[in-house]
């Protein structure tokens, strides 16, 4: 990683811990939990950052302030909420999507070389960074002539009720559970690892599956989407724009255990 930055990965947190559509139970624990396990990341790799952007919540505000606040590689901020809640929906059908927190985030996070994003439901692996890094330097040694500007990574955790959602669900799908279910430390269930069936045709466009260098000039913008009409929600949009703005990798690794997928699993 470039050595002019203080740190080598930012990860990026919009955090709205109230009530929408489709959200989480015990929103405020599973925060506690999202930040612990950057915590783990950082204990592993001092040179990471996470930016937390509170979106109107006074909850997370609160949180960050009693737990967090003492943390140098811990920055906050703070902005007003949109009129819209996530999710919600206007008469002609179309759906709110807010992301200009993590914009925010990502104008803090200036002293890291590679920005990333996390939900504040999820868990971050505690290898995460070596992950990223590794696979990153590893592959810029093999062609140091390319300008590498973006990662996803191809593998990730999925609970176990995704299996059988899965099996039970019409429709060809693009990634599949690749081995038994297991325990992972923090968390309730078991949880099973996901890979796409073809990685180097198909990307997962999630929000924590994006991972750019800080010069990026893609945007993250609230908008609407139908997703009736096949309209593509925020996230799909921002990696999208990343993955034309240069030359990618993709990472055959799993970094992160998506702990919420609304209407199938929440721990």
């Amino acid at each position: 990683m470039e050595s002019k930055f203080d740190y080598d990965i930012a990860w990026i947190m919009q955090a709205y811990l109230g009530e929408y559509p489709g959200s989480r139970e015990d929103s405020d624990k599973k925060f506690i939990r999202a930040v612990k396990s950057f915590l783990a990341v950082h204990k592993l790799d001092p040179r990471t950052q996470l930016i937390i952007v509170s979106d109107g919540c006074e909850i997370t505000h609160e949180i960050y302030h009693d737990k967090f606040a003492k943390y140098d590689c811990i920055e906050y901020a703070y902005v007003s909420k949109a009129k819209k809640k996530m999710y919600e929906q206007r008469k002609d059908g179309a759906t709110f999507y807010r992301s200009l927190p993590r914009q925010v985030g990502r104008t803090i996070a200036n002293r890291s070389f590679l920005h990333a994003f996390m939900d504040s439901d999820d868990l971050l692996l505690p290898d995460a960074a070596r992950i990223i890094k590794n696979h990153w330097g590893t592959i810029q040694k093999q062609d140091p002539h390319k300008e590498y500007k973006w990662a996803a990574c191809s593998e990730w955790y999925e609970n176990e009720a995704m299996v059988k959602w899965q099996a039970n669900a019409k429709g060809n799908f693009v990634f599949k559970d690749t081995a038994k279910p297991e325990k992972i430390k923090g968390l309730r269930s078991k949880w099973v690892r996901y890979a796409m069936n073809e990685p180097y045709k198909n990307v997962l466009s999630s929000t924590w599956n994006i991972i750019h260098r800080w010069d990026c000039k893609t945007i993250w913008a609230d908008m609407y989407s139908n997703r009736k009409k096949g309209e593509p929600s925020e996230d799909v949009v921002y990696c999208t724009n990343i993955r034309r703005e240069g030359d990618g990798m993709i990472i055959n690794d799993a970094i992160m255990v998506r702990c919420h997928y609304s209407g199938i699993w929440d721990y």
